[in-house]
């Protein structure tokens, strides 16, 4: 049977291993949780010619500002896509290392057309979110409005997915409506609490409803589940 990813779409590797170590790290990755990086390395080493997980590992390098090495992993991922991959993974790769190379017109201009053809591509989709995406940092003035349009083009692709839900809800709560984007977050939180992301957009919506002390007591309990090592760890115990 051919190997998808968690959204359904089809994964050009023949190795059982190299497949769910890609799609765990995927998780991991868009839950910005510790792991992501030792288990996109288990899968490239289960099938060193699969790109999709050398293009992933590239992005956590960027994640933590190893330039160079996201860089020289985005350029193999170039190549080994291009000899084994499908449109959808040509597309995707590309899109990925534009981003990571810090070309972001082009970068924004390749996520808008492949979420276009593949809305379900959750970590090309990611690209553009967040309070560290390409459109909050492309200098557009209506950033928070462009990620609460494009959440909405796409949300009848996702249902209640955790991930959607999170980036969604943390959109509508930065575009003005906090309490349908607080509620929406805490449901995405709700259904994976691994998950910094929405422990992040929850304590915003939080801090915009004045819900203080609730903020406080979320760090107090959420934060001893997540590792000193992950990304956002200071971030939200600066919170």
């Amino acid at each position: 049977m051919a190997h998808q990813d968690r959204y359904g779409l089809p994964l050009s590797t023949a190795s059982d291993a190299a497949a769910a170590a890609y799609r765990e790290g995927v998780d991991l990755m868009l839950a910005g949780w510790t792991g992501a990086a030792e288990t996109l390395e288990r899968a490239i080493a289960a099938d060193p010619d699969f790109a999709l997980p050398h293009i992933a590992r590239a992005r956590v390098h960027a994640f933590y500002q190893q330039g160079d090495l996201a860089r020289a992993k985005a350029a193999l991922a170039r190549e080994l896509v291009a000899k084994r991959g499908t449109e959808r993974e040509r597309s995707h790769v590309e899109t990925l290392a534009l981003a990571i190379e810090g070309r972001l017109p082009d970068a924004i201009a390749s996520t808008l057309g492949h979420i276009e053809s593949w809305p379900r591509d959750a970590l090309v989709l990611s690209l553009p979110l967040g309070a560290f995406g390409l459109f909050a940092f492309s200098g557009m003035a209506d950033h928070d409005r462009a990620r609460h349009e494009l959440c909405g083009r796409v949300a009848q692709h996702y249902g209640e997915d955790w991930w959607f839900l999170t980036m969604a809800g943390w959109a509508m709560t930065e575009n003005g409506d906090v309490a349908r984007g607080r509620a929406m977050t805490e449901r995405g939180f709700n259904l994976r609490r691994e998950n910094a992301h929405a422990a992040h957009a929850v304590l915003h919506a939080m801090f915009e409803d004045g819900s203080i002390e609730a903020a406080d007591r979320l760090v107090d309990d959420w934060i001893p589940t997540y590792d000193r090592a992950g990304i956002l760890h200071g971030h939200i115990r600066w919170h």
